[in-house]
């Protein structure tokens, strides 16, 4: 009998529970329409974009940059920035297909062409907005922008971004020259502990490498200036 009971309340709730449901669907049943039908719009169009006018966006970015690249591979900076009149340039795949990852790429060799050139400011602002998954453009674009800051004459700027070049994904081909750097400026700057620091990293972490070869002499040297 108690079981009877318990069970016909338990219907009894549920009932409660889909008329309340039922009867706050019918009073806000507009609200509830609209937003639906945003939700399902905004679903579409996210959809759209990384199945269908993202891919598209990067297929005509390819092409667009293929010129380009190849001027940039021979060292011809201008071309490689402006275009040649009949194909465009970096800069103009990067206004025209800007969330690509063409355009990021775009964005690195942009900066490079600056640095050569001589344009340190258009450099370090390129290279700032630079970014990738890969495992060693990020640090070649820290490196390059402490350049850019050493050719500015802004010691401590450069030191800074040695220093995150030398942090950023670690590795046997690169980061002993951008702890070398980073040295280096330390020691343009007085700050020779911090140089022998980055000496002894480079001696410890990176034996095998060009900058090893270097580094005997110059702790030697720095640590009769501390």
């Amino acid at each position: 009998m108690n079981k009877e009971v318990n069970k016909q309340s338990e219907l009894q709730q549920n009932e409660n529970f889909l008329v309340k449901i039922i009867n706050a669907y019918r009073t806000n049943e507009k609200v509830v329409n609209i937003t639906t039908g945003v939700v399902l719009v905004l679903v579409v169009v996210i959809l759209g974009y990384f199945l269908w006018w993202s891919p598209q966006r990067q297929a005509k970015a390819e092409l667009a940059i293929y010129k380009a690249e190849q001027y940039f591979a021979m060292d011809s900076t201008t071309l490689a920035l402006n275009g040649d009149g009949s194909c465009v340039g970096l800069i103009d795949v990067i206004k025209q297909y800007p969330c690509t990852k063409t355009a990021k790429r775009a964005r690195f060799m942009a900066g490079a062409c600056y640095l050569k050139q001589g344009q340190y400011d258009e450099a370090i602002s390129y290279l700032k907005k630079f970014s990738s998954n890969d495992k060693i453009l990020p640090g070649q674009a820290l490196c390059m922008i402490g350049d850019a800051y050493m050719e500015k004459n802004d010691i401590s700027q450069a030191a800074k971004y040695y220093q995150k070049a030398s942090k950023k994904n670690p590795n046997d081909l690169l980061t002993s020259l951008y702890l070398y750097r980073y040295a280096l400026a330390c020691e343009m700057q007085g700050s020779w502990k911090d140089a022998i620091v980055a000496y002894e990293q480079i001696q410890k972490e990176y034996p095998q490498s060009y900058e090893a070869t270097l580094v005997e002499k110059r702790i030697a040297y720095a640590k009769t200036q501390k």
